[in-house]
């Protein structure tokens, strides 16, 4: 019996019922003279798979045979606007898994790994082309979904774009690996653990490219918005920021939902569709999930009183 098994048993719904159960308010629609950045989304129907009922996550013992599942989302959209767009099938597609028994090889941990490219599936989702996968997890541990993008070209901007993309599933209480760089040539490491996270968080990471700290890198974080509320002025559709000297950076998210940390980097140019070198801009991507406020038992019972 492999680790993984991959069948998409389900297909995903344009009314996009499971991401919405996941994804809080964030703004109303960009106008046409503040349109955000596309980002590729990668997200699990899940943000983490849990042993018992209670969510109560288990301590790390022997890695049992299990029996669970997620549905893997993959498109490029405009998180504030909550619109999908149309993208080509990624050009690699992996998942890393780590658990206790992940060996070291000079230090540095060793999971396992498997190529998912071939189980991707053509869906529709907010009615337009998009892409998924459904994965059977055969074992706990802590599951790293990777995505290399094809680059794309922006008319607008007259310039390719190509995402390196990555996010983190725990399944039963298996949390080893969360630090650990993906190896990709250019990503977001996170240096807070990126689940298990209750709004307002603080989320800090490193910028790395071609495995080296990036300083000076410009950083944007934006919350999938699927009500598309509205927000006081156009700076409030996503937070913005550099890193340091070391390729560090924080961003505290106050609010409830999926959230994509994407830093930018210059690549090398491609051939444009006249034929002339035009440039490359990279984009490392980042996506985590953050919970509502849990109530406190003397919250509810004031709530109750009134």
């Amino acid at each position: 019996m492999p680790l993984l098994h991959f069948t998409l048993k389900r297909i995903f719904s344009c009314s996009v019922i499971w991401l919405s159960a996941f994804c809080a308010a964030l703004c109303c629609p960009l106008p046409a003279t503040a349109v955000s950045a596309p980002v590729t989304l990668l997200v699990p129907s899940r943000p983490s798979v849990e042993e018992n009922a209670l969510g109560q996550p288990q301590a790390e013992t022997a890695t049992p045979n299990i029996s669970e599942e997620v549905d893997v989302l993959i498109t490029m959209m405009r998180p504030f606007a909550h619109d999908n767009m149309m993208m080509d099938i990624p050009q690699l597609f992996t998942v890393l898994r780590y658990d206790s028994d992940t060996p070291a090889k000079d230090g540095v941990l060793q999971p396992e790994r498997h190529n998912l490219l071939g189980d991707v599936e053509e869906i529709r989702y907010l009615d337009k082309k998009a892409w998924a996968a459904n994965i059977a997890l055969a074992k706990p541990g802590l599951y790293q979904f990777i995505i290399e993008a094809r680059p794309w070209w922006d008319a607008s901007r007259q310039y390719f774009v190509q995402h390196y993309v990555k996010t983190a599933l725990p399944v039963y209480g298996v949390e080893r690996g969360w630090d650990v760089p993906a190896g990709q040539r250019f990503e977001i490491q996170p240096l807070t653990r990126p689940f298990g996270l209750t709004a307002p968080s603080l989320f800090s990471g490193r910028v790395l490219l071609n495995g080296e700290p990036m300083p000076n890198a410009t950083l944007r974080m934006a919350r999938v918005n699927t009500d598309k509320s509205s927000v006081p002025t156009s700076w409030h559709e996503e937070l913005a920021a550099m890193t340091d000297n070391a390729g560090q950076f924080a961003f505290v998210l106050n609010l409830p939902g999926w959230w994509c940390c994407m830093a930018i980097a210059p690549g090398a140019p491609l051939h444009g569709p006249d034929g002339q070198m035009r440039p490359l801009e990279m984009g490392a991507l980042f996506w985590l999930y953050v919970d509502a406020p849990i109530p406190m038992a003397g919250d509810k019972a004031r709530q109750q009183q009134h």
